[in-house]
């Protein structure tokens, strides 16, 4: 599980510093696709975060039922 949340910080981390730094000349639309996928990955860690929290809640919470 590490390594997916890992995964997805290092695509973050390596489309924001190619927004920065463009390794080439991009046009108008895919701009606005690196942007539109960067707040996807952000969205996906959010998500992330919250949804690893309630497993482990769920996973240590025992029932009889």
């Amino acid at each position: 599980m590490a390594n997916f949340k890992q995964s997805l910080l290092d695509a973050l981390e390596d489309n924001r510093i190619e927004m920065i730094m463009p390794s080439r000349e991009y046009t108008d639309n895919e701009i606005i696709f690196m942007r539109g996928y960067n707040q996807a990955l952000k969205d996906m860690i959010e998500d992330y975060d919250n949804d690893i929290e309630d497993a482990i809640k769920q996973a240590l919470t025992f029932s009889l039922n």
